[in-house]
């Protein structure tokens, strides 16, 4: 009677464990996914790309857990389903990333010449609304992008000085902080606003080509940072196919897991290192 007792009671704090750790893992990854979603519709509506971020989110998750498990099944190995599960949770913001870097750095190179535009506009005898518009017609995106939706919200009723500083938060670039200052000091306080935005083109042009040089400088560093990063990697590919049976404990001894931590900690701090490095700030 006291085993059976004993059997039940286990058994019944074998299940109320295992329905706790299922709640919360069911509530840490609908956590989880909430916070994906809005930070990729974030991400998605900043580069105006309109794609539903329950596609990544399940692409994601088939490319972290299915992927894997299959190799996994196939080879009997541990590492690599390890590697490619971590690429795949990974490899989402590291695209919508990369994404939004080139979309600010075209919006970089257009605006002196949008600015340009809308001086000579405002030299014609136009008013700054009618510039804009020229300016988003004859600019194509991202930044006539941007600026259709200041000239929106402006014919909507919002005022120009609240929809430019509106674009800035969006944004949150320092050219478009500046272009923003300026229209908006131009209107409050008067002046010649296409004097301004004439200066303000010329800086900004001058800064994008010195960010250009500093970025072909640093291209060699960064071309570096991946050769040096990958040739473990592929030196592991390489004599995993040539030394089968000496690379073994690498991958099924507890050693060799340290090993590869090591590895890993080591590849990491030279990353940041290199990255620090390059990343010069102008």
């Amino acid at each position: 009677m006291n085993q059976t007792l004993m059997t039940l009671i286990v058994a019944a704090a074998v299940f109320a464990g295992a329905f706790l750790m299922w709640h919360v893992a069911a509530a840490g990854g609908s956590a989880y996914h909430r916070r994906f979603t809005d930070a990729a519709r974030s991400r998605l509506e900043e580069a105006f790309v309109f794609v539903n971020p329950n596609y990544i989110f399940m692409a994601m998750l088939a490319g972290a857990v299915l992927v894997p498990l299959g190799i996994w099944l196939l080879t009997g190995e541990l590492v690599w389903p390890v590697i490619i599960a971590v690429v795949a949770l990974c490899l989402p913001k590291v695209a919508l990333a990369r994404i939004n870097r080139k979309r600010r750095l075209k919006m970089v190179i257009q605006l002196p010449d949008v600015l340009l535009m809308v001086a000579s506009s405002l030299r014609a005898g136009t008013s700054l609304q009618v510039g804009m518009d020229l300016a988003i017609r004859e600019t194509p995106a991202p930044l006539s992008q941007e600026l259709g939706v200041v000239m929106r919200e402006q014919r909507l009723g919002l005022a120009m000085e609240d929809a430019l500083a509106g674009m800035g938060t969006r944004l949150k670039m320092e050219e478009i902080d500046l272009v923003v200052a300026a229209m908006t000091i131009a209107r409050d306080v008067g002046g010649n606003l296409a004097e301004t935005l004439d200066r303000l083109a010329a800086t900004l042009r001058s800064k994008a080509i010195l960010e250009g040089k500093i970025r072909a400088l640093t291209a060699q560093g960064k071309l570096q940072g991946w050769v040096l990063g990958l040739v473990p990697i592929v030196m592991i590919m390489v004599l995993s196919h040539m030394q089968h049976d000496s690379m073994v404990p690498l991958f099924h001894a507890w050693y060799g897991w340290v090993v590869l931590a090591v590895i890993f900690v080591l590849e990491l701090i030279a990353f940041l290192m290199i990255r620090k490095i390059i990343n010069i700030d102008v």
